[in-house]
Parts: C-alpha cells; structure tokens; sequence
C-alpha cells in the first residue's frame, strides 16, 4: 500500500509499504479521510518526542472496514467506521480509577507512546482492535467524521469546566481545538463567548463557529475582558494555546475565584505569575484526550447539531501530503484544518 511514512525532521515521504494484517480481533481499516493535526506538524518539524521515526501518523481519520481478523464478529466488511484511537491497558492505576485518557501503558493509534509505537491513518489501510471502532451511519461525509477526535477534546475540556449555560467564557487561540471548543461552548448555552487570536481569519471563523466577541491578541485583551464583564473578569478561560504568554493572559483575565481550563500544550515549561493567580483564588483544570466524548462528538456531528465542516479549509490527496506538510510548517500557510484523502 502507499503511506506517508515520517522519516525525521521535516522528512516524510510518500511510499509504498507493506500492507498491515489484522490479527486476532483486530479489523483493517481502509482510509478514507485523515486530518492533520498541530501535534503531527509538530513532529513533523522534529518537536514532537510523540512522534519518533519511522512513524505513519495520523489519529483523526474515519474509514471503512476492509478485512476482518480471526474471531471478530461484531464487525462486517463495508461497515463505515470511526476509530476510538486511544488504547489504554484497562489494569494500571488510572485506568481503575477510570482516567483511561491517562493509561500509564497508553498507545495511540498514529503515534510513540511509553506503550510502543503504533502506526496511523496517514496511509491507505491501517489496523484497529475491534472493540475500537465506532459506527458511523454514512450521512456526513469521512472527512467531517475525522473531526470527532479533535472534537472530543473540546468536549471534555468543556465537561470538566462545569456548567457553562449563562457564563461569560473566553478561548484564546483560535486554531482547530479553539474553534471546536467555540462551537461546543455555544451547544452548551454559553451567554458571552470572547475569541481570541493573532491571526485576523481565524477570528472570522470563530464568530462563525459561534464567538460573541473577538479581538486580536496583540492588542489590549485585559481592557477588552473587564469592558465586556462590567470589570468583573471572565467566568471561565479556555487557553487553546499552552504558551507563556497565554497561560499568564488566562489568569489575568480570569474573574476572581474564576477557572482556567489549560488545553493546549505549545510549550513545555513556562514561567507563571504564581502570586498572582494564586491570591485570586482560581482553579486551574488540564486537559487531555477524552474519556467517552468521542462518542458524544460523533452523535453531534451525526445530528447537525455541532457543524465541523466549516473548519475544513483544503482537502488533498495523500499523495500530495509532502508538499503540504511543508506549506504548514513554513509559517506562511492560513490553513486551518486540512484533510488528506486516498485516491
């Protein structure tokens, strides 16, 4: 089969590989669509100790079934699937105390993890355990449903902010997390949804996606907060970014007594206004991957009630995945979701 197969830094090809069999209980998926997603320009670029060569990547991706390995029957040839991508070992600490999303043993599907390398959906076939596939009914297309794991991020980030209906939240950074955790935040009632970002077009598409409010992070945000809460602060603030300059922004910007919801991972040490935060009495709440979302984002994105699709800025074949790659990671792109589709 053909995949993209990431090599090194800055170094990933399109080549033919040898085509994965399913095992016992294992299913092969045929790809149909696969999104890239910041972690994997990341290791792309060599940033990413997730990403280790040779690696196919790719973990948000929807498919069909292809082949069936010994002893599945659950699962028939042409059903249209989703791939639940984290496989947790069900027996270590965090898995007893249901935080699969944090397996100590963990793989993910397109990725290194501490439980071994996995290869993902940047290819044209790929192999899944059977008892990780989700149904799909076919009525939105395979790149939309690729979504439901980056979409499922932006649910569990909202699930564990608490009850949102009638708050006055904001999300700094405005890439694929931030716009999803915009439109799961308008699902969820929120009164005053303020975007934020440096880039102009992403603040447009998060007033499509549902933002109230947006400004560009380069101008005077704290002014801008206490002007739309009466000078109160923000209920709640979603930092989509992880950067220092952003996770200081959060807390300044946060009410007191108010939460900030750390979902993305750009930098991995800051230094932290501690003080500050700290006599303002927040709460501060990471997260990471999903539990059961994925199946929620699914039924959303089955329903209409939440629209990825609006997000998707290019399809491509993956054969032209180098070159795309690269257009990404030169900084000068204003993509924002790009789905790769097999031939």
């Amino acid at each position: 089969m053909k995949a993209l197969v990431f090599h090194g830094a800055k170094d990933i090809r399109y080549e033919d590989v040898e085509t994965p069999s399913p095992k016992n209980g294992e299913v092969l998926v045929k790809v149909e669509a696969v999104s890239i997603c910041g972690s994997d320009l990341a290791g792309y670029k060599g940033g990413n100790t997730m990403r280790v060569a040779p690696l196919i990547m790719g973990h948000e991706f929807a498919g069909v079934v292809a082949g069936l390995g010994e002893g599945v029957t659950t699962a028939k040839l042409g059903d249209k699937v989703g791939v639940y991508t984290n496989l947790f070992c069900g027996y270590c600490p965090a898995c007893k105390a249901g935080l699969t999303n944090v397996c100590e043993n963990r793989r993910i599907i397109g990725t290194t993890m501490p439980g071994g390398a996995y290869d993902g959906a940047m290819a044209e076939y790929l192999v899944a355990p059977v008892g990780k596939l989700l149904p799909l009914s076919g009525k939105r297309s395979f790149s939309e449903y690729a979504l439901a794991e980056p979409l499922s991020t932006g649910l569990r980030a909202v699930r564990l902010a608490g009850d949102v209906k009638g708050k006055t939240v904001a999300v700094i950074g405005c890439g694929p997390i931030g716009l999803l955790t915009i439109m799961v935040l308008k699902h969820a009632g929120a009164k005053i949804i303020a975007a934020m970002d440096v880039v102009d077009k992403r603040l447009t598409m998060a007033m499509q996606c549902g933002a109230t409010h947006t400004i560009n992070s380069k101008d005077d945000v704290p002014a801008f907060t206490r002007q739309l809460t009466d000078g109160a602060g923000m209920d709640i603030v979603f930092d989509c970014v992880g950067a220092q300059a952003t996770i200081n922004l959060g807390a300044d910007i946060v009410r007191l007594g108010g939460k900030v919801i750390w979902v993305g991972l750009a930098q991995p040490k800051i230094e932290f206004e501690f003080k500050h935060a700290a006599v303002k009495e927040l709460t501060f709440q990471s997260v990471y991957l999903y539990i059961t979302e994925m199946e929620e984002g699914l039924d959303l994105i089955e329903s209409g009630d939440i629209d990825v699709k609006q997000i998707i800025t290019s399809e491509y074949p993956m054969s032209e995945g180098p070159r795309i790659f690269a257009e990404l990671a030169s900084g000068n792109s204003d993509e924002i979701k790009v789905i790769l589709k097999n031939e």
